[in-house]
């Protein structure tokens, strides 16, 4: 019996080392881009790393022209030192310009459809022409593609901007509860650049933007506050002064209560979120004025909330989620919605927050 288990693992053993590749004899492709040319053409740009030790780049860039991106894919192979491999993709990014004429769904289907790719790539709307990025060179960052993922990840810790793979992008966008949304990228003075949330209707085209002071509220409206949210203040109706003050939001309690009245949802939105004071440059006497600054604090946040509800009922999105609570609480109109994006653009969404300072900081 133990001569039988040797022979079947050897033969696996064998087996295995018949059919190895050399990694120089792929293309891994970490970052695909997809743009639109002057010509209306697709763009299809990918980005890998180099192993080969005599080469004096660490990665090589891969243009080509496709009607579709396996198209461009299998014409890049004719580019690419190696056979090129996209199960490994960290990022699939697309032009803002790209973005707003044609329906997602349509350019990234083979991300989904081959199992071979992988679903867990970051997606990224960039702010220009793709070429800006894919040729810019990062002397103190490592490769393109893991100096992508990083900044990302940084600025959505950060609040600057929010983070969403290719599935979550996907289930988002079949959702009829909500609408999907992904990070913005740029280039500004050769640098790379976070912030911003990108919005999609219903046909996961881009219509608007959240800028990136307005991505913190975006991430409180998401319930989305740990780690501490950072939010700064301008003190001129609180002390007659250009002064400012700002908070860390550290936690919150949350209650979203949906109805249906008179053929228009309402919610009724409250939040009790807990501050600490991280700086400040008013010599107002924060101990002393506690409930008068704690006011000021709710008034000042409950109105770019506001602001950002309205743009998005504007834009006809919901990438917040109310269409969940009403789903679940107001179940029967929900249904009876064509579409829930345009009955959110009519909804009354009333936002009443309250600050409680838990904390001065270590000078008080």
């Amino acid at each position: 019996m133990k001569k039988c288990i040797y022979a079947i693992l050897c033969f696996f053993i064998a087996s295995g080392c018949g059919i190895k590749t050399q990694l120089d004899e792929l293309t891994l492709a970490l970052t695909v881009g997809l743009d639109e040319g002057k010509d209306g053409k697709l763009l299809v740009y990918s980005i890998s790393p180099v192993f080969n030790k005599e080469s004096k780049n660490i990665y090589e860039v891969i243009r080509t022209v496709g009607m579709t991106p396996r198209d461009g894919r299998s014409k890049a192979n004719a580019f690419a030192s190696g056979k090129i491999v996209g199960g490994k993709a960290q990022n699939i990014i697309v032009s803002k310009t790209f973005a707003k004429k044609h329906d997602m769904f349509s350019y990234l289907d083979v991300f989904y459809r081959d199992p071979k790719n992988s679903t867990t790539a970051n997606f990224i709307v960039f702010d220009g022409p793709l070429k800006d990025l894919m040729y810019v060179r990062l002397e103190d960052k490592p490769r393109l593609s893991v100096a992508i993922r990083d900044v990302i990840l940084t600025a959505h810790v950060s609040k600057q901007t929010t983070k969403i793979n290719m599935l979550d992008f996907r289930r988002l966008s079949l959702d009829r509860a909500q609408t999907p949304f992904a990070p913005i990228l740029k280039v500004h003075k050769g640098d790379l650049v976070a912030g911003g949330i990108a919005l999609f209707n219903r046909q996961r085209k881009y219509v608007g933007s959240l800028s990136q002071k307005e991505s913190p509220y975006f991430a409180i409206l998401k319930k989305n506050v740990k780690p501490a949210t950072s939010l700064t203040f301008q003190t001129k109706e609180l002390t007659k002064q250009k002064e400012y003050v700002s908070i860390s939001v550290e936690h919150g309690d949350f209650s979203y209560k949906p109805s249906f009245r008179n053929g228009v949802f309402h919610f009724d939105v409250r939040m009790k979120l807990g501050v600490i004071v991280t700086e400040s440059t008013t010599y107002i006497d924060m101990k002393k004025e506690k409930k008068k600054v704690e006011k000021w604090l709710a008034k000042e946040i409950q109105k770019q909330l506001e602001s950002i509800v309205k743009k998005m009922q504007k834009y006809e999105v919901d990438p917040v989620g109310f269409g969940l609570y009403a789903r679940a609480y107001e179940y029967k109109p929900f249904q009876k919605q064509k579409s829930w994006p345009k009955a959110f653009a009519k909804a009354k969404i009333d936002i009443h927050p309250t600050v409680e300072i838990i904390s001065y900081g270590v000078l008080q």
